[in-house]
């Protein structure tokens, strides 16, 4: 997941002042954890500046004990309150962690089954559309292959002073009119509803309330007694104000608890950590979770899947990182991360080692520096407990070494022009002459595709055409076009590994009459005190194709997005990509005497002007 976020990132640096490359590591000893820290403590200042970023606090696990747990910079910024190892963050989707390993422990108690279909313990789960019926099980909703849209916007974030005017029980039994974004099994697709489902999954198996069951059956034996699960930062005093770029936010609360409702400080996050070290036992040698279902966990689910390419992922676990991300020579890497509005938090770790790293930062800039905090940490601790160092990344594309042969250059060209639906955006590649060029993003920024080793097409930037511009992990991209499981694809490889990038959209043919109806400035109609996540949308035709453009909220980065928009019927359409044919649905609904509405992800836009 992180080289799908790469990529994202990087393509949106483009036209923006982006971050340095990171200082080099230096060799540690072996056994000088002090040298460990000391380094990681200059690093995390220079991300930390580089960024702005308010606070930020790290927790090192060496088999299974807590070896350092410290915290850089502050908590609040206004009162001058340092961060520390116990320091309160709101830790996003690495909540998911903790509502699967609950959820297992009802697998071993086989009050749950992984492969049955989860209708069978929520009888009144239902999606509104003609695969409703299709079965969805527990392990495809841990591994994100559920087919569920990623989110229910409408109502996600609310103002903490206001009562939500939902919770995440009730926007499950609403999903009866939303289709589902992909069908099963077909390929992974991220999905905060798939994770509150199996929140709803645990209550009804436990007779508990999700939030009473994961406190009671992980936090507690866990000895987890400050962390807790909710939708909103608390009042303790060691709970971290949340910011952007050093300045004091108010963070929203969050409907999705089961999906990312956990706070908790870096130094209970290690006993978490130190858990999954000792295979399933906590410190004082209990069981938290049975051996056989710890392993189920830590166990690549979906390698007969050939579009996730080379992405693994366990239930809850994510194993594939690529390029500056990776850690080498130490085995397999598991990892997730986090992301509130104003949170941002990373683990990371490698079982075979029994080392781990915990990172969390309250402020909403600090995306990046989280995630090379936690892989400079854990390269460093590998380092100095085996003395294995960190190779030099290999790059997925290399420029040839002499011109291709025209056939080849002819047969690439046949496999690749045309336009694309990406983790990056709309992408269209197209023909200069004997040269490629792709055509990205809402700017329609231009790089040049160049020819390289292996029949791999490698990235360029030039700034007014003139000078070559560094494009972070995307000038180390190679890429394919590939057919895969019968579609046109466009794969990506870095560092010895392949994920899918997107796939070639059906040629352009003319939109139906009725596209017209969609087109025009929109506004959502917002429940009480509810924070949307997007602003500025706007459906618009252009080159015989429907897109929808938007501005993310600056707390994800603020840039503009510029997404097509496949019509599937007169009122119906779908946003697509990575692949063509999959995403949520957008429906479109005629007023008489009044403009239309459009429904989308559990949210209404009302039109403003055509």
């Amino acid at each position: 997941m992180l080289l799908l976020r790469s990529i994202a990132l990087s393509a949106a640096c483009l036209l923006t002042a982006c971050a340095s490359v990171p200082p080099p590591a230096q060799p540690v000893a072996r056994g000088d954890f002090a040298a460990v820290k000391q380094q990681l403590q200059a690093f995390i200042a220079q991300q930390m500046n580089a960024e702005r970023v308010a606070g930020l606090s790290i927790a090192l696990v060496d088999d299974q004990q807590a070896i350092a747990a410290w915290g850089q910079g502050w908590a609040d910024v206004r009162t001058k309150r340092p961060a520390d190892g116990q320091t309160l963050y709101r830790m996003g989707s690495i909540s998911k962690l903790f509502t699967d390993t609950a959820a297992m422990q009802l697998v071993a108690q086989r009050r749950l089954a992984l492969d049955a279909p989860i209708q069978q313990v929520l009888p009144w789960f239902h999606l509104g559309d003609e695969q409703a019926d299709a079965p969805i099980t527990l392990r495809q909703l841990m591994t994100h292959h559920s087919g569920l849209p990623r989110d229910s916007d409408g109502g996600m974030w609310v103002d903490p002073a206001v009562a939500p005017a939902t919770d995440f029980r009730t926007m499950l039994r609403g999903l009866a009119d939303e289709p589902r974004a992909a069908p099963p099994g077909l390929a992974m697709a991220y999905s905060n509803i798939g994770l509150d489902l199996v929140g709803a999954a645990l209550e009804a198996a436990s007779g508990r309330a999700f939030e009473d069951q994961l406190q009671a059956a992980v936090l507690k034996p866990l000895g987890m007694h400050s962390a807790y699960v909710g939708t909103g930062v608390s009042d303790d005093p060691k709970m971290a104000t949340g910011h952007l770029r050093g300045v004091a936010q108010q963070e929203p609360a969050l409907r999705d608890v089961p999906a990312g409702g956990l706070s908790a400080s870096v130094d209970e996050m290690a006993k978490f950590v130190a858990m999954q070290l000792a295979g399933g036992h906590n410190g004082m040698g209990e069981v938290v979770l049975p051996r056989r279902e710890w392993a189920e966990m830590l166990r690549p689910q979906n390698t007969d899947v050939p579009l996730d390419a080379d992405l693994r992922v366990g239930l809850g676990w994510m194993f594939s990182t690529f390029g500056m991300d990776t850690v080498k020579g130490g085995g397999p890497v598991a990892h997730h991360a986090g992301a509130t509005f104003y949170f941002r938090s990373q683990l990371m770790m490698l079982p075979e080692q029994r080392l781990g790293v915990v990172v969390a930062a309250n402020d909403g800039a600090a995306l990046g520096v989280v995630n090379r905090v936690a892989q400079r940490a854990l390269a460093l601790m590998l380092e100095a407990k085996t003395g294995i160092p960190q190779p030099v990344p290999e790059p997925g594309f290399r420029p040839a070494l002499q011109a291709w042969p025209d056939a080849q250059r002819a047969a690439v060209h046949r496999a690749c022009l045309g336009d694309y639906a990406t983790v990056a955006g709309p992408v269209t590649i197209k023909a200069q002459g004997p040269d490629l060029k792709a055509v990205m993003g809402a700017a329609e920024q231009t790089l040049e595709l160049r020819e390289g080793e292996g029949g791999r097409l490698g990235l360029r930037y030039r700034v007014l055409g003139l000078w070559s511009a560094n494009l972070g992990p995307l000038g180390d991209l190679g890429l394919l076009c590939e057919r895969v499981a019968g579609r046109d694809v466009l794969i990506g490889v870095m560092d010895g590994q392949r994920m899918l990038v997107g796939e070639r959209l059906p040629a352009r043919g003319p939109l139906p009459t009725a596209a017209a109806a969609w087109v025009g400035r929109y506004r959502q109609q917002r429940l009480p005190g509810e924070v949307p996540t997007a602003r500025d949308v706007q459906v618009s035709v252009a080159d015989g194709r429907l897109w929808v453009g938007y501005t993310i909220h600056p707390a994800f980065g603020g840039q503009r997005v510029r997404t097509l928009l496949r019509p599937e019927s007169d009122t119906r359409a779908r946003l697509v990509g990575p692949l063509a044919d999959t995403g949520p649905v957008v429906t479109l609904q005629p007023q008489p005497g009044q403009p239309p509405l459009i429904r989308f992800s559990g949210a209404v836009f009302e039109r403003e002007s055509p």
